[in-house]
């Protein structure tokens, strides 16, 4: 009966998956006119929503340009993009050579060509002694490109429509000769920083990985969202980090950069009028293709399905043993260790998670060279461990005291008593809960993106930022989670199934017994 109701619950999934990306593939994507845009000029934006990402300077430079606009916020370009095509935005600011390569794969955006600021974009360093060393080598380089003419040639090859003119050195073999440097990316910013492949590749990418075999470093790249950026590079997390990062005065306070390796004109992107809608079957062919057939992208889902449920399987089991030792310390009443506990577990259930993984990878083990994987395990480890904790204390309280009088009696000890009568029958009363948990963890897992995590939600992120799909990616992740959770959630019936001492066999109940007939 199990098995059939989990193939009922995947086959409802799999059948609400489609029919929503049909439907919002049918109502949302339209064909495009080659020609002008809902908006002709930045003054027709006064008033309007305008959406501009986190940790940009773009937000300073639209209410600059643009009269009472109403700045939203995102965390990333592809969100921006889903956003104006959704009509959640009026407009938005980006640079013409990000622009450009949307343009190139699909024509649903215009844009206003009244420039409203230069991006001079720049690698960032630590400031440290070696990131100070790096960046003077890094500005030596850049020099010597500019005087070659190979940097506008770099430039150019990055800015092109064609895919397959875009190479670079296989920076994954580079002979590591004076060390390997930790580069960090966004790794969804097209041409800057991108997936292709499986590998990450770029404009940054490839002057980054130049400079390394200039030098004899190897490389070793790292995908975060931008926001974490600044960040992380405060923190001395990596050796260096680029992504179309603007240079500010305020942020020369922090890190070191290095001299702009280009300056991009930023101008607004509106949608352009609109025709009538497209087939939405061969929306959702193409769709299916560049999402996982295309660059063999269902790779990527697997790598992301793998890191979920890492984090996932392995803090259900370390909380959980955390959650026993913290009541197994607390059973007997000891006040100092009541105390210590009482003041953990409202620590950890008080603060968010996002807080909690930030606060450990730049805080606790901010100089500590520890990967963003090992940190989520702990962060989330730490959440299951006192969440075991509360539901051990509530199931223990609700099995009657008399038992364990009873037990004592009867002769057995306090071990005996709480492993063999107790615990089975609190299990009873939290297991529910505990089911319940697990769910929950997983779907809490879905911000380690912010720690250089790729789970499956930051590879949603990652295939968006290619194909610029608003909705097939998204719903393809959010069923990969229903489908993650039921199979977690069986799992977890037939664990509480064999635990259950009203299921037990007559031979199991009478193991041990010598019986006369």
């Amino acid at each position: 009966m199990e098995k059939k109701r989990l193939i009922r619950i995947l086959f409802v999934y799999t059948c609400l998956f489609f029919s929503l990306s049909a439907l919002m593939m049918g109502c949302n994507h339209k064909e495009d006119k080659k020609g002008e845009g809902v908006y002709s000029s930045i003054s027709e934006l006064s008033g309007k929503k305008i959406g501009v990402q986190v940790g940009t300077i773009l937000d300073r430079m639209t209410k600059e340009n643009v009269e009472d606009a109403e700045v939203l916020y995102f965390s990333s370009f592809p969100d921006i993009v889903v956003a104006l095509k959704s009509n959640k935005i009026d407009a938005f600011p980006n640079g013409r050579m990000v622009l450009s390569q949307y343009l190139a794969t699909e024509d649903s955006l215009a844009l206003l060509d009244e420039e409203i600021g230069r991006n001079p974009a720049a690698y960032v360093f630590p400031k440290t002694e070696k990131g100070k060393l790096l960046r003077d080598q890094m500005n030596d380089f850049l020099a010597l490109l500019r005087e070659n003419g190979e940097l506008s040639k770099i430039e150019e090859m990055w800015c092109g429509k064609e895919e397959s003119r875009k190479n670079m050195i296989d920076y994954t073999t580079l002979p590591d000769t004076n060390g390997t440097l930790t580069f960090l990316t966004e790794g969804t910013y097209p041409p800057y920083s991108y997936v292709r492949d499986e590998i990450t590749v770029g404009y940054d990418l490839d002057i980054a990985a130049r400079f390394c075999k200039e030098y004899g470093y190897g490389l070793d790249v790292v995908n975060m969202n931008f926001e974490a950026l600044m960040p992380a590079m405060t923190a001395g997390k990596a050796d260096f980090a680029a992504s179309g990062i603007a240079i500010t005065e305020e942020r020369k306070e922090s890190v070191y950069f290095s001299e702009p390796n280009i300056y991009d004109r930023i101008v607004f992107a509106v949608l352009k009028k609109d025709t009538g809608p497209r087939s939405f079957l061969q929306s959702i062919v193409n769709s299916f293709k560049k999402t996982f057939v295309t660059e063999n992208r269902y790779r990527l889902f697997l790598k992301g399905i793998a890191a979920t449920l890492i984090i996932t399987v392995t803090s259900v089991i370390l909380g959980t043993l955390l959650g026993f030792a913290l009541y197994l310390a607390c059973r007997r009443g000891n006040m100092i260790a009541n105390r210590m506990t009482g003041f953990f577990v409202w620590l950890i259930r008080g603060m968010p998670g996002v807080v909690l993984l930030m606060l450990l990878y730049y805080v606790v083990f901010g100089k500590v060279s520890i990967s963003g994987l090992v940190v989520s395990i702990i962060a989330f480890s730490l959440t299951f461990g006192t969440a075991m904790y509360g539901m051990l204390v509530s199931g223990v309280k609700a099995v009657d005291q008399g038992q364990t009088e009873a037990a004592y009696a009867l002769g057995f000890n306090d071990r005996e008593t709480f492993f063999g009568l107790i615990l089975p029958q609190a299990a009873q009363h939290f297991m529910p809960a505990y089911k319940g948990e697990i769910v929950a963890l997983i779907k809490a897992s879905a911000i380690v993106g912010y720690i250089t995590v790729e789970d499956l939600t930051r590879i949603g992120d990652i295939i968006r930022s290619r194909t610029y799909e608003p909705f097939f990616p998204i719903v393809s992740v959010a069923v990969i989670y229903f489908i993650l959770a039921g199979i977690l959630t069986w799992i977890t019936d037939r664990v509480i199934r064999r635990i259950d001492p009203t299921k037990r066999t007559e031979e199991q109940i009478l193991k041990g017994i010598t019986r006369h007939d």
